[in-house]
């Protein structure tokens, strides 16, 4: 008669450690990888550049009406006729006289047709909702992110319980194959009953290694879309 022996022990791979369990049960690594995620998205960057773009037309399209307006000046050189009181005369009265002399002039010009004051607007107001449909767009493409990096965060968590309770049957299965032995060189198991248990304990090695593969498989997914290591993160939550 088989005893199986059921032993708690903790998975030894390497990306799986008392921190990441602690971080898993509080979920305090989520905010981090989402974070992470959403600087890493190259369409959430997309749309930052396409607002940005947007910001800069609607600026130009505010300031084109001054385009219209112009700073005039001309200096010249001539006769100027002016009036001057003559001292001479017996009466107050002023004559004229010529003198040669500089002229500046000075002066703002505009000429703004009345399209370009009606364009204005239409204008101003494309690029004012060219800006708030990039907006609406960089929030669904951030929801996006979110919702992925969520999925993928579960889908880890999972194998990592999953990697917790494989190992353990791998080591149960093994326990069980030793005691087998010990009994069939004692005479006390068939060959057919040491082949099953022999079978039982290569099939729990092949569910360990598929579910360190597939714990290995969600981490470097996770890690490729956050554009960080779970390492880095998981010194932020300690």
């Amino acid at each position: 008669m088989l005893i199986y022996t059921q032993t708690e022990v903790h998975a030894q791979v390497t990306s799986v450690d008392a921190t990441l369990a602690k971080a898993f049960a509080t979920d305090e690594l989520l905010p981090f990888l989402i974070d992470a995620a959403l600087k890493n998205s190259g369409e959430v960057k997309k749309f930052d550049k396409s607002i940005q773009l947007a910001q800069a037309n609607l600026k130009i399209n505010k300031n084109s009406i001054y385009s219209a307006l112009g700073l005039q000046a001309s200096y010249a050189y001539g006769t100027n006729y002016a009036a001057v009181a003559d001292a001479t005369a017996s009466t107050n009265f002023n004559r004229l006289t010529t003198t040669q002399t500089g002229f500046y002039n000075l002066g703002v010009g505009i000429s703004l047709p009345i399209t370009t004051v009606i364009n204005r607007k239409h204008l101003v107001r494309s690029a004012q909702m060219q800006m708030e449909v990039f907006g609406h767009e960089r929030e669904t493409a951030t929801m996006v992110v979110k919702q992925e990096v969520i999925r993928m965060y579960q889908e880890l968590k999972l194998s990592q319980k999953l990697l917790g309770i494989s190992t353990n049957n791998k080591q149960s299965a093994q326990l069980n194959y030793d005691l087998a032995e010990k009994e069939f060189l004692q005479g006390q198991l068939t060959v057919e009953q040491l082949s099953r248990v022999l079978e039982m304990n290569n099939k729990a090695k092949v569910e360990y290694e598929q579910t360190v593969n597939l714990f290995q498989t969600n981490l470097l997914q996770l890690e490729t879309f956050t554009g960080t290591t779970l390492a880095s993160l998981l010194k932020r939550v300690r």
